[in-house]
């Protein structure tokens, strides 16, 4: 039995505490004024009166699929109302309601075939829209193949599969590969010793040797219209040849230095016999002996001696110098 109230409870803002909305398992039917609260055990929800109608605190909803613009989800209010929230897809996306408690939103396929793209001789050229999807895919070929052109001869060389070498020639030209993080050098230059197969043409102004010997079996040509155009400098203990070296003198003429002769004075004033370096590697040589005062042709006795020497014997020593001596190799 409750007790009966016949006028307002004012708790003057104080707490209610440990109090219950009063439990019905259906609407009251009396008592039906603005404010009457209940809460319903059967559907587990808590309902107001307006003044005409008992209505669900909160709100309600209902979902309906709008077929152009998307998901449409409809919210009644306690005053009977109703407002639509719309889930339409942006950009790339779709909405679709499974039913009326489900929406899902889905991507939205692109025009690129789902593939695997590239390979060792193509790369993919990629398409890519304001929303960073990939939009267009499309496979390019890579050129596998390097054509390489030499002063003869053109090769094309396969990137993937070939091997790109760099040859010298023995005793004219060398060669050398080597990496020092992301830089592969090729260094070309000369061997210690150069052997040149061909002509050798110089064509500069001054041509400077400083070697111990300088041997030819077919001559050696220097060639210049004037000494002030063209220096040849010849730093060498030996210089033999089988032919003719032929230098410029001073003022540009082309002169010859016979490398198959050999011209020398002789005479002391105290030696009979006179031995004659000419080395000119034969003992067939033509000697002749004339007096340096009178040029008079003399004779003596002519010993060769060796391939690169001669001795010359006289009764009496010629005085210094008095006598010439010509030799003249054979062939």
């Amino acid at each position: 039995m409750a007790l009966k109230y016949l006028s307002n409870i004012d708790l003057n803002g104080n707490q209610l505490r440990g109090a219950s909305i009063e439990p019905l398992s259906s609407a009251p039917s009396d008592h039906l004024i603005a404010g009457r609260t209940y809460y319903n055990t059967s559907s587990d929800k808590l309902f107001v009166h307006t003044g005409s109608a008992f209505v669900q605190v909160g709100t309600t909803y209902a979902a309906s699929v709008v077929s152009s613009s998307g998901i449409k989800l409809r919210l009644t209010g306690n005053n009977s109302t109703t407002d639509d929230v719309l889930f339409a897809g942006g950009t790339g996306l779709t909405t679709v309601a499974t039913n009326d408690s489900t929406i899902t939103i889905n991507l939205d396929n692109t025009s690129v075939t789902a593939a695997t793209y590239g390979s060792v001789t193509q790369i993919p050229e990629i398409v890519v829209d304001a929303q960073g999807r990939i939009t267009g895919v499309t496979n390019r070929d890579i050129s596998t193949e390097l054509t390489v052109d030499g002063d003869t001869g053109s090769a094309a060389t396969s990137l993937a599969a070939d091997d790109l070498q760099f040859l010298g020639t023995t005793n004219e030209i060398t060669t050398a590969v080597t990496k020092a993080g992301t830089d592969v050098k090729v260094t070309i230059g000369l061997p210690t010793n150069v052997t040149i197969a061909g002509d050798l043409t110089v064509t500069g102004k001054t041509v400077t040797t400083n070697v111990e010997t300088v041997s030819t079996s077919n001559g050696v040509v220097f060639e210049g219209s004037a000494a002030n155009d063209h220096e040849v400098t010849l730093k060498a203990t030996t210089v033999t040849a089988d032919r003719n070296i032929i230098l410029p003198d001073a003022s540009g003429t082309v002169q010859l230095v016979d490398t198959s002769t050999f011209a020398a004075n002789i005479g002391d004033g105290s030696a009979t016999s006179v031995a004659i370096t000419h080395n000119l590697g034969t003992r067939d040589v033509i000697v002749q002996i004339y007096d340096n005062s009178s040029y008079d042709t003399v004779i003596a006795d002519v010993v060769r001696t060796s391939t690169s020497v001669v001795t010359i014997g006289f009764a009496a020593a010629p005085t210094t110098n008095d006598i010439r001596v010509l030799i003249t190799k054979i062939g």
